[in-house]
């Protein structure tokens, strides 16, 4: 057939489609009714999504003359089907499947001057699982029928033949196979080459049919160009290719003038800082702001930098190298001031460029251009982003060593109509659970579709009384998180010998205190919360604020901490109590769990500006020592670490005297020191809060001393001893208490 054909595996290999304009739709729907015959229908394989495939060769074609892409490979059909190079055209690679092949296909062509070829398959589909098999109204339309790129051929034509014509579909190996294929050929070639062929390269027939035939094209839209000017005043008719193009420049224009607005107007985004977070060896290193949102990754080990703000770079560099990480900002990173808004999502050989949208997130945000940092090549779908998004990639660190203009890709034209027309907004549901419908009746019946709720779309699910789910077997004896999880909410160890439904879900489940089984799941979602906060207010808000309010009052006399939710505090007697508080914990959104898109319609919320918003600190004032606040029993308190405490001695009945004075001593208490409370049998507690202070640490020593000089019994409550506070104060609660 002519063709140095790129050998292929069915079973392993890449199987893409490729790209079909207007003008190549006559040359694909020859190619496929010259191979239309019954002997020549082969088993699919194993990778094929069709039943049956028809084997063909087919032409892969470097075409240096492509407008959009300079590195571009023709699909075509093979030689002996006659015609040149442009009359066999039917289509170009995706870009995607460009990498795998194209720089290998130009070294061979131009070294040994053979067309280059592969193998591939026309698909082939059972007519009965067609819907139009079963549509006798598509007949009339028959006459009407003119080929395209979605099909080629009419229905009659597939009916005659008796299946579904498809796609045609090439088979390309990996990358690295076809890189070592063409190496091992193209030095067996230069060997049996003579010298003087050596030193230059073959004349390459493929090429000079190509100029041949483009100069022949080129002739004839001449002629076709001077006679339409002559009789209409126009050059030609406009394909559909350029009018999409036309049509991208024209979206794209007035982006310039709000990257100038954006540019210049503050982010929200403040107080960042850099950790790192490793899963089964995976390590992450992320930016992340105040309240505990993701504004970036370094990408380990070396880079690059993503964030989903470009303004925050500088800051989000200092961050890191606090934090350890030695990376370095292009030298003239203050003078690449021509950024757009946009962001990188960089994944292995391919960077996509995308357009912030608010209340997106980065998966559904529209493409306007990508990066192929193994060719350095920036290809983008409008000419007037070009010097834009090349800033951008300057501030990643790399300079792109070939900026062209391209035609996204069938699939990315896809995703864009979608973000254009309905964006996938950010869930605030981040996991769902199957509270069963008695089991929900405990919250008011606006907040309850939040405790069943889909993360994709919100929707309730169907959790009836008489459609649970079988029972799950999970034991706590095997099960070392499960067995953490009921021991922390119920501070008691695991009863391995019972087992019973779950309260809420009805799954099998063990406990902790009698009578109230929890399963795994639940357990899971009471530390950890169903919504998640998004920077967006709706209904899921008032959920969260009823929450709060609820533990604040049946839990804990006042606003809770995060750390004192890891412990049911009500009497583990009340059953029905006890569910409803889980329930309430379902609703809370927990700060690592902040889901926001690259534009938040606000800052996320942190956990004390969430109590405030739930009306819970309407006395809040932010000092140096935290936020001062007045308790639930009127006590003032310096900070919410004092409140809390104060909140849960209240809560549970144990009598206690705010500032009592420590007795004087001529050394050790000259200035008056005084603890933050008083018990009734004359024992002093301080909540240690600022322990990293030097000052702060030598005044807690100094009162240690002095109790210990006048024999006071002294209790020191940190932050980490908050949902531990029943167990610490277990000699003072009062007996019988029901807080």
């Amino acid at each position: 057939m002519g063709l140095l054909m790129i050998p292929g595996d069915p079973a392993k290999d890449y199987s893409p489609g490729f790209a079909v304009f207007d003008d190549s739709v006559p040359a694909l729907r020859a190619f496929i009714l010259d191979r239309l015959r019954k002997e020549n229908i082969r088993p699919a394989a194993p990778r094929a999504k069709s039943g049956a495939v028809i084997p063909v060769r087919v032409g892969l074609i470097p075409r240096p003359d492509n407008d959009y892409d300079t590195s571009a490979v023709s699909v075509a059909a093979p030689p002996c089907d006659g015609g040149s190079i442009l009359d066999r055209h039917m289509g170009y690679l995706y870009s995607s499947a460009l990498h795998v092949t194209s720089e290998s296909i130009r070294e061979l062509t131009e070294e040994t001057g053979t067309p280059v070829g592969c193998h591939g398959w026309i698909e082939l589909y059972d007519l009965e699982e067609d819907s139009r098999f079963y549509d006798d109204e598509e007949d009339g339309d028959e006459a009407s029928w003119e080929p395209s790129s979605d099909e080629p051929l009419s229905w009659a034509e597939q009916q005659a033949f008796g299946y579904g014509v498809g796609s045609v579909r090439v088979l390309l190996p990996e990358r690295q196979t076809v890189r070592a294929l063409v190496d091992d050929y193209l030095a067996a070639h230069r060997r049996q080459a003579d010298p003087r062929a050596e030193r230059e390269p073959a004349a390459s027939g493929v090429e000079r049919d190509l100029r041949r035939a483009l100069a022949e094209r080129l002739a004839v839209r001449m002629r076709t160009g001077l006679s339409h000017r002559a009789a209409g005043g126009a050059w030609g008719r406009e394909t559909e290719r350029e009018r999409a193009r036309r049509r991208r420049d024209a979206e794209a224009r007035p982006l310039l003038a709000a990257w100038e607005t954006y540019r210049t107007s503050p982010p929200g985004f403040r107080d960042l800082r850099a950790v790192t977070r490793s899963v089964f060896f995976h390590t992450r290193i992320l930016v992340l702001d105040g309240s505990g949102v993701e504004v970036g990754q370094y990408h380990h080990p070396d880079g690059p930098l993503t964030l989903i703000d470009e303004r925050v770079r500088a800051e989000a560099l200092d961050a890191l190298r606090a934090h350890g990480v030695d990376v370095d900002a292009p030298e003239d990173l203050a003078s690449l001031v021509g950024f757009p808004d946009a962001v990188i999502v960089a994944d292995v050989g391919r960077w996509s460029i995308r357009l912030p949208q608010p209340g997106v997130s980065r998966d559904g945000l529209p493409e306007v251009g990508w990066f192929d940092p193994d060719s350095g090549t920036l290809t983008v779908y409008a000419a007037s982003l070009a010097e834009p998004l090349t800033v951008l990639l300057l501030r990643h660190g790399v300079r792109p060593l070939l900026v062209t203009w391209g035609t996204p890709h069938e699939e990315v034209e896809r995703h864009n109509l979608r973000a254009a027309v309905a964006p996938a907004e950010i869930s605030p549901v981040s996991s769902y659970s199957r509270v069963t419908a008695a089991a929900q009746r405990l919250i008011p019946k606006p907040h309850r579709r939040w405790l069943n709720a889909k993360p994709n779309n919100g929707e309730a699910l169907s959790a009836r009384a008489n459609s649970l789910p079988p029972p799950l077997i999970d034991d706590a004896a095997e099960n070392s998180y499960y067995r953490r999880a009921l021991e922390a909410l119920f501070g008691a160890p695991v009863n391995l010998a019972e087992r019973g439904p779950c309260r809420l879900c009805g799954r099998s489940a063990q406990s902790a205190r009698p009578g109230l089984f929890y399963c795994h799941g639940c357990c899971a979602l009471a530390s950890q919360g169903v919504l998640r906060e998004t920077g967006v207010d709706g209904a899921w808000t008032e959920a969260i604020v009823y929450a709060l309010r609820r533990l604040a009052e049946a839990e804990f006399s006042g606003p809770p901490s995060l750390a004192q939710l890891d412990r049911v505090g009500v009497p583990f007697e009340d059953h029905v109590l006890v569910d409803e508080v889980l329930l309430c914990r379902f609703l809370l959104p927990r700060p690592h769990s902040a889901l926001l898109s690259a534009r938040p319609t606000r800052p996320a919320r942190t956990w004390t500006e969430w109590l405030a918003y739930a009306g819970l600190l309407t006395d809040g004032l932010r000092t140096s020592m935290g936020t001062a606040t007045t308790a639930t029993d009127g006590h003032p308190c310096r900070s919410l670490f004092e409140r809390h405490v104060d909140d849960f001695l209240h809560h549970w009945g144990v009598a206690h005297e705010p500032e009592p004075s420590y007795p004087r001593h001529p050394e050790l208490n000259t200035t008056g020191l005084r603890a933050d409370w008083r018990l009734a049998d004359g024992t002093f507690v301080e909540a240690l809060g600022l322990m990293t202070k030097k000052a702060y640490a030598a005044k807690v020593a100094r009162k240690r001393e002095l109790a210990r000089h006048h024999g006071l019994r002294l209790v020191t409550i940190t932050v980490e001893d908050l949902n531990r506070l029943p167990e610490v104060f277990a000699d003072w609660i009062p007996k019988g208490s029901t807080g």
